[in-house]
């Protein structure tokens, strides 16, 4: 009875975002420092990855429908204008039945009606903005907002008195611990004195890296030990049987991926921030390939300001190109101890500033 009368009177937050795992991420880290003090309710779509992500934190999840405005002619867009109409009801009866004291975002279209709803209601929200340059979601999110942090200082200038600039959220390698022997028994990694390479290419993959690791795996596994993450299956270019020294599979969660960061001498990525931010805490050596004509080619520029990564665009990168710099990289210890520092510096750590805003707003 005890239990349930604290229980009652904790204050509740919301957490909201999804479609990738990068919007999701930062949520989590929310969660784990939170958890014992308030109520949680996590509000994604109906089959994005974020539901796996979140039942693996035992969080209370709940899916609404969710649209997308695309910036070019589409007749999903019609579709899409009505699913958000009933999103938005679905938002707003939600928040009439769940009472939260806080809505937290950090990108995604499923949180748009759930922010526009909150404001009908004056519930106070939270919107993290993780890219240098903000995405339509966010944009529209923020007018509805009481506060918008944002991870680098250049992107104050969208949001106005609104913005704060903590930092991103993510592990504090600190405070994080994994079990050496048991990760990698668990994906089959076998110890070696060849360097492991961790290729991952976002929470959906990318068939361009899942495609240029197939075209070079033959000679990475010479010199190297290779872990891939491929995304989803449809996406994975190697149909092969597995080599030697080469490991793959379509989905690792994500407490498994820090752990195998940690484990790694070289990480291949793309450049969704959620990544970027563990490769900055962790301090480890990157190769990078942004996504190209996206938000990621600016990401990946203030890593490049700081020479804290190699950037390797799409535009003609060839096995042969990618293969010499990974090596370039291995067989040069102050390149990699040089990358390792830099990368640090790239973002600061803002879950304690997160945190003290959290209180502010609750208390």
């Amino acid at each position: 009875m005890t239990n349930e009368i604290m229980k009652t009177n904790k204050k509740k937050i919301i957490l909201s975002g999804g479609g990738t795992g990068g919007s999701v991420t930062p949520l989590l880290q929310i969660y784990k420092e939170l958890k014992y003090e308030f109520d949680f309710l996590f509000i994604g779509t109906h089959s994005g990855i974020e539901r796996e992500l979140v039942k693996k934190e035992a969080i209370e999840y709940q899916s609404i429908l969710s649209g997308k405005w695309r910036r070019y002619f589409s007749l999903l867009n019609f579709i899409d204008i009505f699913k958000i109409f009933i999103a938005f009801w679905q938002s707003l009866f939600l928040l009439k039945k769940e009472k939260p004291d806080l809505i937290i975002s950090a990108g995604g279209f499923v949180a748009v009606p759930l922010s526009i709803a909150a404001w009908f209601w004056r519930i106070p929200v939270i919107v993290h903005q993780q890219d240098v340059i903000p995405g339509l979601a966010n944009k529209i999110m923020a007018k509805f907002s009481r506060i918008v942090t944002v991870t680098f200082e250049s992107s104050l200038k969208d949001y106005g008195n609104k913005a704060r600039w903590i930092g991103n959220l993510g592990p504090d390698l600190k405070n994080f611990s994994s079990n050496r022997k048991e990760i990698l028994k668990k994906y089959k990694i076998k110890s070696s004195h060849l360097p492991l390479i961790l290729v991952v290419g976002g929470g959906t993959g990318s068939s361009f890296i899942n495609q240029l690791v197939s075209q070079s795996v033959a000679d990475l596994i010479i010199f190297t030990r290779v872990f891939h993450v491929s995304g989803r299956i449809e996406r994975d270019e190697n149909k092969k049987a597995f080599p030697e020294n080469y490991q793959k599979t379509d989905f690792v969660f994500h407490q498994d991926l820090l752990s195998l960061m940690l484990e790694a001498d070289l990480i291949i990525s793309r450049c969704g921030l959620g990544t970027l931010t563990e490769l900055s805490f962790f301090k480890k050596p990157a190769i990078l390939i942004p996504m190209p004509d996206s938000h990621q080619e600016i990401n990946a520029q203030e890593f490049d300001k700081l020479k804290a990564a190699k950037i390797l665009p799409e535009k003609n990168l060839r096995p042969d190109i990618f293969i010499n710099e990974i090596k370039n990289i291995l067989n040069n210890p102050d390149l990699k101890n040089r990358l390792s520092a830099n990368i640090s510096w790239v973002i600061k750590n803002g879950n304690a500033e997160m945190i003290n805003i959290i209180k502010e707003i609750l208390n």
